[in-house]
């Protein structure tokens, strides 16, 4: 094993150090991954909500490492669905997690495949090679009239499978590669004693994920801020090319992932009644907006989580 072999290494060569939006559950399946490999040494001390309640801080942790994602693409990643926007409740994280192995087994260690990996025309092939001959595969299984087979496109590996990522960087043939990196957790997290209230609401109600003014470096601050300003000044160059709904839309959602205000170092009572009297004003103007916005989305998001969830809770239930 390579002195230089780890998961950022093995990530960043997977992917070429360039996220894209497609790549999003991909992401979200090998920082979950990692962080329960992370922690295995650590179950037999915890309680199964602090188990869950670890994964996916862990997992947060596990995408802080990989330098070359912002701020806002490292928390879409761990959101339930794209259109929610909400993160991941800490015992749905924990059922992902879970069966990514299984997902691993029944889509890609099938006995076709399996007969595929072993034999003699592959044997000498490198495991880029034989993901390579897998993914065409697929691709070509996945299409219509049987075509003229052609190369499966980029996006192929993550729009298809979202675990086919933990495969190609953690097996070796059929089996788990059995010279992978030492799991080493960027840092030990640390546990609630007593289960909150809320614990299965979403993670940030639970404590998880959730900068603050004041915990939020000065560095992230200004990623957030640089990148709302630039998506900003790309959609006004589709001004009368977009419909001013969805411009508007966009718009809001930009908005709404600016960073929070910085709190104030000191200043009187008086002073900061003020500043939340002043917020308050200003929170009134959008939240008929806001929640105009939110009836909107309700059903997209209740489909695309129902879509999403529905087979893993299915195949948790039946276990």
């Amino acid at each position: 094993m390579s002195t230089t072999d780890s998961f950022k290494a093995r990530v960043h060569s997977a992917i070429k150090g360039n996220f894209e939006p497609y790549m999003r559950r991909s992401l979200q399946s090998i920082a979950l991954y990692e962080a329960n490999r992370c922690l295995e040494f650590r179950y037999s001390q915890l309680r199964p909500f602090q188990k869950k309640f670890a994964l996916f801080a862990t997992a947060v942790e596990m995408l802080k490492s990989l330098d070359y994602l912002t701020f806002v693409q490292r928390q879409e990643i761990l959101f339930r669905t794209i259109s929610s926007k909400e993160p991941l409740e800490p015992d749905l994280a924990w059922r992902r997690m879970k069966l990514i192995t299984r997902e691993i087994s029944t889509s890609i260690l099938t006995a076709e495949y399996k007969e595929v990996i072993e034999s003699d025309q592959n044997k000498d092939k490198s495991h880029d090679e034989i993901c390579d001959i897998l993914l065409q595969m697929m691709y070509d299984e996945s299409r219509e009239n049987n075509e003229t087979t052609k190369p499966h496109h980029k996006e192929w590996e993550y729009s298809h499978n979202n675990v086919f990522l933990v495969y190609r960087i953690y097996y070796k043939g059929v089996d788990l590669n059995p010279d992978i990196f030492p799991a080493i957790p960027p840092t030990m997290v640390s546990v609630p004693l007593k289960k909150p209230s809320n614990f299965r609401l979403s993670a940030s109600n639970a404590g998880i994920n959730l900068p603050s003014a004041v915990d939020l470096s000065d560095e992230d601050r200004r990623a957030m801020l640089k990148e709302v300003k630039d998506h900003t000044e790309l959609l006004a160059s589709f001004v009368g090319v977009i419909p001013d709904e969805e411009l508007l839309k966009r718009k809001k959602r930009l908005y709404a992932a600016l960073p929070p205000v910085p709190l104030p170092a000191m200043g009187g009572v008086e002073g900061k009644k003020q500043k939340k009297k002043k917020a308050k004003v200003a929170a009134a103007k959008p939240a008929k907006d806001d929640e105009l916005e939110k009836v909107k989305e309700e059903s997209t998001a209740m489909e695309e989580e129902e879509s999403e969830t529905a087979k893993e809770e299915a195949d948790v239930a039946a276990v």
